[in-house]
């Protein structure tokens, strides 16, 4: 019985050192709050984190205080983009995570411009023929 204990405690202890949750993890997050220029928190803005080495993206949207949150990053240089329709969007790029960094990152966001056109189209009234009746009548 004692071999057969002494067999589960070293096979416990080896799987306890072997596993991947006993080592160090090479990761990080991104957060912030995304505002508009008065301060307002903008709620439901779309953040896209893409990994500039290997094009992986991952998404988010704001929440209803503006704060938003990406973990569980792989180490590696970030972009951050953020829109919002009515606003330009924003992006920060070159953004360097190291291992275990939580990196905070606001966005305030500058509304879109507004361009409007307008085209005024009229149809040309036929006033000839009421002339010469005005001045037919003159003439008599």
């Amino acid at each position: 019985m004692t071999k057969r204990m002494l067999f589960v405690v070293v096979a416990f202890l080896g799987a306890l050192c072997c596993s991947q949750s006993s080592y160090g993890q090479a990761i990080g997050s991104f957060s912030g709050t995304v505002t508009d220029k008065t301060g307002s928190a903008i709620v439901g803005a779309a953040v896209t984190v893409t990994n500039q080495a290997t094009g992986v993206t991952r998404e988010t949207k704001t929440d209803e205080t503006g704060h938003y949150i990406v973990n569980y990053l792989p180490v590696g240089i970030y972009t951050v983009h953020v829109e919002f329709k009515g606003f330009q969007s924003a992006e920060s790029k070159d953004l360097k995570l190291q291992v275990d960094e939580s990196r905070e990152l606001d966005f305030s966001m500058n509304p879109a411009s507004v361009s409007s056109t307008v085209e005024v189209v009229a149809d040309v009234v036929a006033v000839i023929g009421t002339l010469d009746i005005v001045l037919g009548e003159v003439d008599r």
